[in-house]
């Protein structure tokens, strides 16, 4: 967002002294695509009776998503990429590809001739795509599969 500001849009000198003197650790309010997967993991949990109603009562939902996205992540070392996922087919990807390559030509064209940006963008979209899985949706039926419990469930991501 810095270089956006500060090489691309020019008419934006104050956005971009704020962005330059802030430290390196800024504080961040974002959430990354696999908490809005773990949070739907666990209100469909919910709605299917997996967690319990006193655990319910007992806790918070965003409480118990950000325990699932713990364990998931840090205790069993996974990804969003290791549950059981519907993606877009290839060729719908590349759709998409184009698409977002044509916005950015237009929209950013200093940019998008630079050396390296269409590599970039071409880099960055296969990183998302294909490595981080964030066009996917969880497949909810696969995951729950068997599954009755918590436990179960916890025991089904290892």
């Amino acid at each position: 967002s810095q270089q956006l500001l500060c090489d691309f849009i020019q008419d934006a000198p104050k956005s971009c002294g704020h962005l330059r003197q802030q430290t390196e650790n800024k504080p961040k309010n974002v959430r990354k695509m696999a908490w809005y997967a773990y949070n739907g993991i666990v209100f469909a949990a919910a709605q299917r009776g997996v967690i319990s109603q006193a655990m319910q009562t007992k806790k918070r939902r965003l409480k118990v998503v950000g325990e699932l996205a713990d364990h998931h992540g840090r205790v069993l070392n996974k990804t969003m990429a290791d549950l059981p996922l519907d993606c877009p087919p290839d060729e719908e990807l590349a759709e998409l590809l184009a698409m977002s390559l044509a916005v950015e030509e237009e929209w950013m064209p200093a940019w998008y001739s630079s050396p390296n940006g269409e590599a970039a963008h071409r880099s960055a979209f296969h990183r998302v795509a294909y490595e981080k899985r964030e066009f996917c949706n969880v497949n909810l039926d696969r995951l729950f599969e068997g599954v009755n419990t918590w436990e179960d469930l916890l025991e089904k991501l290892k």
